[in-house]
């Protein structure tokens, strides 16, 4: 029998409120515990530019070295319009794919390795 590595993961597509609370429950549960660190703060409104705001502080955080931050926000407008996300494991590593709306409604998705979360979560099963 032939087995091949396949990624596991949960994804959502959602307007911003649906996709900032999914998806921040879903890597709360990844890591095994709350994360507090990123996101708008609660009183704040959760627009579009928010989450998008959310989602590149989820990379910055997750991203090992800084070159590879700076390539990956890059690649993502602030003006572009967040419209689901997939976060998974394949071999081991966290994974996400965001989609999103660029200017022109031209629909892309952009895959970034998130290592910091991958070794939080590591520590906290070992």
């Amino acid at each position: 029998m032939n087995h091949t590595a396949n990624v596991v993961g949960i994804g959502c597509f959602a307007e911003s409120n649906t996709l900032h609370r999914v998806f921040k429950k879903v890597l709360e549960n990844f890591i095994l515990s709350k994360y507090e660190d990123i996101g708008p703060a609660p009183e704040r409104t959760l627009n579009d530019e928010n989450v998008m705001r959310f989602f590149r502080s989820v990379i910055t955080s997750g991203i090992e070295k800084p070159d590879q931050i700076d390539r990956a926000l890059e690649s993502i407008p602030t003006s572009a319009i967040i419209t689901g996300f997939f976060l998974g494991l394949d071999k081991q590593t966290l994974h996400l794919v965001l989609f999103f709306l660029r200017s022109g409604h031209q629909q892309t998705k952009f895959n970034v390795r998130l290592e910091k979360f991958t070794r939080l979560r590591n520590k906290r099963l070992h």
